[in-house]
């Protein structure tokens, strides 16, 4: 077992060749180093505060994945996922999925919507996919809630529209799940900590408007650190093939 300054010296160390974990050739000793053990499942963690400027006015400048990383360490699991490329996330990502739906070609664009918007809001594609599944376990575009939310991540049709969507379409899937990603990271940005952001995202702020809606938080963010794991699990048995 690694010491914690050992440690601390291979996540520096793998964080410096970042443009070698983008084009997909991971070193096996950096990587092995990024495999940690996540926060608690269900622990809410201090939110940090997102900067913009800079790129599109519309995505923040720093990562939402911040208001999930422990304030005592930066040795954490998802730290590890957001130095992964796309490319290494894309097939375990799509493998979980497809647990909830037979539907290959609907879960190989879930996938890549989730991607897209992981990285174009800056949000961890384990979250994103944590709050997909926990809204609608069916991966099923079309479902309606007895209130009115749509599609995949259940917005709301009053939030159709956003500019950085490029569609009001809630049933479509890359619409929906940018707009979903979009309240998700605005939740993260504007609230203290990660409970607090999903129970704005559940809609549970001053009401019980939904059947236990303070358990939200720990059901996703259980869900969220099962998902990671299986992404780095993953990325650590493609490098010790390398």
């Amino acid at each position: 077992m690694h010491s914690l300054v050992a440690m601390t010296s291979l996540v520096r160390r793998a964080v410096t060749c970042r443009s070698t974990l983008r084009g997909g050739g991971i070193a096996v000793a950096s990587l092995l180093a990024l495999i940690l053990v996540p926060a608690s499942a269900g622990q809410s963690l201090p939110a940090a505060p997102l900067g913009t400027g800079g790129g599109s006015s519309t995505a923040p400048a720093t990562s939402a994945a911040a208001s999930f990383l422990s304030p005592a360490t930066e040795l954490d699991s998802l730290r590890a996922e957001e130095l992964l490329a796309p490319a290494a996330v894309r097939r375990p990502l799509e493998r979980y999925l497809g647990r909830y739906s037979a539907d290959r070609v609907l879960v190989r664009r879930i996938s890549r919507a989730v991607l897209r918007e992981a990285r174009r809001q800056q949000v961890p594609p384990s979250l994103i996919t944590a709050v997909l599944l926990t809204e609608n376990t069916t991966l099923r575009p079309e479902a309606q809630s007895s209130v009115g939310a749509q599609g995949l991540m259940q917005v709301m049709p009053m939030h159709a529209g956003a500019r950085i969507c490029n569609s009001d379409d809630l049933v479509d899937v890359d619409s929906n799940i940018c707009h979903g990603t979009l309240i998700l990271a605005q939740n993260l940005r504007r609230t203290s900590s990660s409970t607090a952001a999903l129970l704005r995202y559940n809609g549970c702020v001053r009401g019980t408007n939904t059947p236990d809606c303070r358990l939200y938080p720990s059901k996703v963010l259980a869900r969220a650190s099962r998902v990671r794991q299986e992404i780095l699990s993953s990325a650590s048995a493609l490098a010790t093939l390398n």
